[in-house]
C-alpha cells in the first residue's frame, strides 16, 4: 500500500496529475453517472442554484446537463465569475454570452452580480475530498471566501471524479466543509 502524506499541497499536486491522465471519454461517462446520482437528491424544489462552469481543459466534472435541467425546471441559475480576487455570483439564462478568463474558465460577460445570500444550492468543483466532507480545491481559496458570504442553510454540493481519501490533514478554520459530495459511484451525505 502506498503511504501518502494527506496535506492539501500533496493531494492537490497528485490529484491534478491523476485527473490529467483521465481520458475524455472517462470524464464524460463519469460526469453522466454523477449527474444521475445528483438527481436522487431532494434538492429540485429550490429556486436559486449556483453551478460552476466546468473547465474541459482541466477535466472537471461536466455541469452542462445540470444547468440545462435547471433551465428546463424554470429555476434561477447563477455561475461564478472572478472579479479581483473574489468570486462573484452572476445570473445566467439560455442567451447569456461568455468569454474565457485567464484560468481558461468560461465566464459570463456580464458583471452584474447578485447577492450570494439568495442561493439555496451551490454546486462546487473540487479535486479530492475526505470522509468528513472537506475538499481540496485549486488553492486560490475562491470558493471558501464565497461560501463564507452565503446563508447558513445553503446546501453545498461537491462533484468528484474520485472516491474520498480518509482524512485531509491540514484543514483550517476558514475551510468550509460540504453537505454532499457526488461521485460516479455514490452520494456522500455529510449532513447526518
Amino acid at each position: 500500500m502506498l503511504l501518502m502524506n494527506n496535506n492539501k499541497f500533496f493531494l492537490r499536486k497528485n490529484f491534478k496529475k491523476e485527473r490529467s491522465m483521465l481520458s475524455e471519454s472517462h470524464v464524460k461517462s463519469s460526469s453522466i453517472s454523477i449527474f444521475e446520482n445528483l438527481l436522487s437528491l431532494d434538492i429540485w424544489d429550490k429556486n436559486c442554484y449556483h453551478v460552476y462552469l466546468s473547465n474541459e481543459n482541466s477535466k472537471e466534472v461536466e455541469t452542462g446537463e445540470i444547468i440545462k435541467l435547471l433551465f428546463a425546471k424554470n429555476k434561477r441559475v447563477f455561475v461564478p465569475k472572478i472579479s479581483s480576487a473574489e468570486l462573484i455570483n452572476i445570473e445566467i439564462n439560455s442567451k447569456t454570452d461568455y468569454s474565457v478568463n485567464n484560468f481558461g474558465i468560461r465566464e459570463p460577460i456580464s458583471s452584474i452580480q447578485n447577492d450570494p445570500d439568495i442561493l439555496e444550492v451551490i454546486i462546487i468543483p473540487l479535486l479530492i475530498f475526505d470522509r468528513n466532507g472537506n475538499r481540496v480545491g485549486y488553492g486560490g481559496g475562491y470558493y471558501d471566501r464565497f461560501l463564507a458570504n452565503t446563508g447558513i442553510s445553503v446546501l453545498k454540493i461537491g462533484l468528484s471524479l474520485f472516491d474520498p481519501v480518509d482524512k485531509i490533514e491540514d484543514i483550517e478554520n476558514h475551510d468550509i466543509s460540504l453537505d454532499y459530495i457526488i461521485t460516479p459511484k455514490q452520494v456522500y451525505n455529510f449532513l447526518n
